[in-house]
């Protein structure tokens, strides 16, 4: 009976993120990681001050809430701390919709967000973009008449790079506000250099901004993310809260981090610096590449068989990508940005590929 109850994920086709990948002789520009590693005493510096009882006692997560609450001026009671953004993203359609209602997303974006749309029983409605990687005014006009619940806003947008100023967000959460819609804006990506809506929660009742430790904190193993908006919006949200969403462990880093900011703030220099350099490196080849506020670079190739032969190459070279994407994106690759240093190996293949003739 369970399943038959569910027969509507039957065409949702989930598969295991493929492994196999190797992490020590490896490249890992395929998930926007942190490619480089961090020291062997990065985990004992947290851990060395912590009492006898801290792995035996549940986790206390009040500590973090006043960190988050004095690194984003925001109060306390507008947070809510999750198992990474995909934890906010399960609680915003488990508490703000119901089955059939419709929400939107940018396509291609962030893959999960269709994936949790089947899981509720929700009605997908895609926004696309043009060939100038903006997003197309007809299909957003379009979605505003869909009497729709939610609309999930990635700032910047993965991997496309399209990037939304305060002006464009206003506007908007206007339009969005008048039919009773959540402007959902994912900052995933704001350490790296993009401008922040969380100003706009207390000016706009139905904006709601998503925020992780995976990208510039570099530490996507601990799961920690966390959701903000003003009050109202949060007394409803925050009945999602669990009785503890994090372990213990990944309470002491992401405090750590926070406290220690300056490491995150050079970690995101690197990028930056990385970024730069990648770019022109990839133009002097020949290729075509976006990237301005995130840690990662979308590549474009001429022909999509010409992205699945370097796919292919440069995974016997150990780098993994990700890509090529589906239509009519489909010949375009991604990579994860690491330091300069280990980006050098990257470059290097590139042109052999380019030497091999595997694209022109």
């Amino acid at each position: 009976m369970i399943i038959k109850k569910n027969l509507h994920l039957k065409d949702l086709n989930r598969k295991r993120v493929a492994e196999g990948r190797n992490l020590v002789k490896g490249l890992r520009l395929d998930r926007n990681e942190k490619v480089d590693i961090w020291p062997k005493n990065f985990i004992n510096q947290i851990l060395r001050k912590k009492p006898k009882s801290f792995f035996s006692t549940y986790p206390e997560i009040t500590g973090l809430y006043k960190k988050i609450a004095k690194f984003d001026k925001v109060k306390e009671n507008q947070i809510l701390i999750t198992s990474g953004i995909d934890g906010s993203i399960k609680n915003l359609l488990s508490l703000l919709t119901n089955p059939k209602d419709v929400i939107s997303v940018l396509s291609p974006t962030y893959a999960m967000y269709e994936v949790y749309t089947k899981i509720f029983k929700l009605n997908l409605f895609r926004i696309n973009y043009n060939k100038d990687y903006k997003i197309n005014q007809n299909s957003l006009n379009q979605f505003f008449k869909k009497n729709p619940k939610i609309l999930f806003l990635p700032n910047p947008n993965q991997p496309i790079e399209d990037t939304f100023n305060l002006k464009e967000i206003i506007k908007i959460a206007k339009k969005c506000e008048k039919i009773k819609c959540f402007l959902v804006v994912d900052e995933a990506y704001f350490h790296f250099g993009s401008k922040t809506a969380v100003p706009l929660i207390k000016k706009f009742p139905n904006i709601i901004v998503l925020r992780t430790f995976s990208k510039a904190f570099g530490v996507p193993s601990i799961r920690a993310g966390y959701t903000l908006s003003n009050e109202k919006n949060m007394s409803i949200i925050s009945k999602a809260r669990i009785a503890h969403e994090l372990s213990s462990v990944s309470i002491a880093v992401a405090e750590y981090l926070l406290d220690n900011y300056h490491i995150v703030k050079r970690n995101s220099d690197l990028i930056k610096k990385s970024r730069k350099i990648v770019k022109k490196k990839l133009e002097e080849i020949g290729l075509y590449s976006r990237s301005q506020f995130g840690n990662y670079v979308l590549i474009k190739f001429k022909k999509s068989d010409d992205a699945i032969k370097v796919v292919k190459y440069l995974r016997k070279k150990l780098i993994y990508v990700k890509g090529p994407y589906s239509k009519p994106w489909n010949n375009y690759i991604n990579i994860s940005l690491g330091p300069p240093s280990l980006m050098k190996r990257f470059i290097r293949e590139i042109r052999a590929a380019k030497t091999r003739r595997l694209f022109s």
